[in-house]
This record gives structure tokens, C-alpha cells and sequence, in this order.
């Protein structure tokens, strides 16, 4: 089951498919609960205006419920699962392939 820490495993194209269809409130509320390299690795694909503003919007945010963190994470999720379907990113990692031999 792919989660939202799962980001870290996805590419920087993918990612920058994911930044383009992903609100920009949802995606601030999504990384206010993610762990500091994760963010660092959205953070890689946005340009340093984005990413100041992204962090500017994650400060005013202030303290935020966890299930309305989760919640927004699981929107992030369902919106790269789109995009996989549509073919324009992948969510699998090295690790879920499997091989005959």
C-alpha cells in the first residue's frame, strides 16, 4: 500500500506532475506532518519562490489536527494514484517489482 512518506521513493518528474494537480493548500497542510526529508525532496522540485511560499503557507497554518493532516496526505496519495492510471507518473518502488526467473 502506497503512503504518503512512500513519496520519498518517487521520482522528481513524478513529483513535479503531483505539484501540478495537488492544490497548494492541500499539499501545505500534507507536509505540515511529513518528516524533514520528504519535505526537502517536494521541496527539490519546486522553484525557491514556491518553496518560500510553500513554507510561508505551512507557518500560517499553526497548529493543525492530525487526522486533518492525514486527511490531506490521503488526498495526495489518491491524486498521484490518478496520475499512475493516466500514465503520467509511477508509484512503484525497486523493492515492489517482482521477478520470475
Amino acid at each position: 500500500m502506497f503512503t504518503f512518506e512512500d513519496f520519498l521513493a518517487v521520482p522528481e518528474a513524478g513529483l513535479r506532475e503531483l505539484l501540478a494537480q495537488v492544490d497548494k493548500k492541500t499539499l501545505a497542510l500534507a507536509l505540515k506532518g511529513a518528516s524533514e526529508e520528504l519535505k526537502n525532496h517536494f521541496f527539490k522540485c519546486m522553484s525557491s519562490r514556491a518553496v518560500d511560499m510553500l513554507k510561508e503557507d505551512m507557518e500560517a497554518l499553526g497548529l493543525v489536527r492530525a487526522r486533518d493532516v492525514s486527511k490531506a496526505q490521503q488526498e495526495a496519495v489518491a491524486a498521484a494514484r490518478k496520475l499512475e492510471t493516466e500514465g503520467k507518473m509511477s508509484l512503484k518502488t525497486d523493492t515492489e517489482d517482482e521477478y520470475v526467473g
